[in-house]
């Protein structure tokens, strides 16, 4: 392959908003360049890693991808359950308080992969246990069907989850994609008619419509909000408001 020229390499990296500042040292794809992100950092990488989809800034990438939204209800004496369709990208969450939804949301997760798990970390014990107050977490457990590489990522994540889940203490079920399927009617011959299917079912059920991540969130909420909201008195001694 030739070797690129300056005007090239900027071009190149000008599709995703950065900039070159020094290509002095440029050979090949491995040679260390100097680059600047859209928010003006300054870092050293080389082509062969700016290229890759999952590539950001490292400093861009060190915080967490979200602050605490507006629209969270306040929690008051109810009973929470907040549910996850997690996935180290797009990440659906959806909030019921006593059985009610009143909150859902798709966050999006950028960075190398263990970068984006450390961020769902600190998102779900910063942000979604320490700020919103869950009684109760549910979360869809994971399953062969994309490949190695996938199972062994979602794999990590669950792993990630139980972890903050245990560590603060929080009441938590890591339910089977076929358990809360079949109690939300969305059971279908492939993924793809699944995720229609969730989202026709929210869309009935709630009248919003949403991604497929988020339907899946909201339908696995509406199931842990179903099982254990009721049961919350005896599990935890808290009262149902009427």
């Amino acid at each position: 392959m030739a070797k690129l020229s300056a005007e090239k390499i900027n071009e190149e990296l000008n599709k995703k908003g950065f900039e070159l500042v020094d290509g002095s040292n440029y050979e090949n794809l491995m040679s260390f360049i100097t680059i600047k992100c859209p928010k003006g950092h300054i870092t050293q990488t080389n082509l062969k890693s700016f290229r890759h989809d999952s590539y950001q800034c490292p400093e861009c990438d060190k915080g967490i991808d979200f602050v605490n939204p507006e629209g969270i209800p306040d929690k008051g004496n109810k009973y929470r359950v907040i549910a996850f369709d997690q996935a180290t990208e797009h990440f659906g969450l959806s909030i019921f308080d006593d059985g009610k939804l009143v909150y859902y949301k798709l966050f999006v997760f950028t960075g190398s992969v263990i970068n984006r798990i450390v961020k769902i970390r600190k998102t779900i014990d910063e942000i979604v246990i320490k700020q919103w107050k869950p009684d109760y977490i549910v979360f869809e457990d994971i399953q062969y069907q994309n490949g190695y590489i996938t199972f062994k990522t979602l794999a990590m994540l669950l792993g990630v989850v139980h972890e903050v889940c245990q560590a603060n203490d929080i009441p938590f079920e890591c339910v089977s994609p076929n358990v809360w399927r079949k109690y939300s009617g969305t059971c279908g011959k492939t993924r793809q008619e699944e995720k229609k299917l969730s989202i026709a079912v929210v869309k009935e059920k709630y009248n919003v419509s949403v991604t497929d991540d988020v339907a899946e969130a909201i339908l696995i909420g509406r199931y842990g909000a179903a099982n254990h909201y009721a049961e919350a008195p005896l599990l935890f001694g808290k009262k149902k408001t009427s």
